[in-house]
């Protein structure tokens, strides 16, 4: 009986943390719709995008869309499109592991020092 009841929560905690990951990559295809005045399909085709050139997951790459653009969002007065247009841009760069982004900063500074 308790092997039943561990399984059904396994389930459960399995199709939770899938609708909480495709919940934040709607948020951003939202996002991305009203920003550019697209349809989903295309809003997920630009996520899906920039997930596989940069190589970062789709779930970390929505979690970014939607912590900048919310953030540029609150700016007073409103933003221009070109400032959404640079943060998808540069998305990559605040994806990283920030410990990747400091090795990788430290070398540069040796090559270039």
């Amino acid at each position: 009986m308790s092997t039943e009841v561990d399984d059904k929560r396994e389930i459960y905690e399995a199709v939770r943390d899938i609708a909480e990951k495709r919940a934040v990559i709607d948020q951003a295809k939202g996002m991305l719709m009203v920003v550019y005045g697209t349809d989903a399909d295309a809003a997920f085709d630009l996520l899906r995008w920039q997930s596989q050139h940069h190589n970062v997951k789709l779930r970390v790459v929505a979690e970014q869309v939607v912590a900048d653009f919310s953030r540029a969002s609150r700016q007073t007065p409103a933003v221009a499109r070109r400032t959404y247009d640079a943060l998808l841009a540069s998305l990559h760069t605040r994806t990283e592991p920030a410990v990747l982004r400091d090795v990788v900063g430290e070398m540069a500074d040796r090559i270039d020092g």
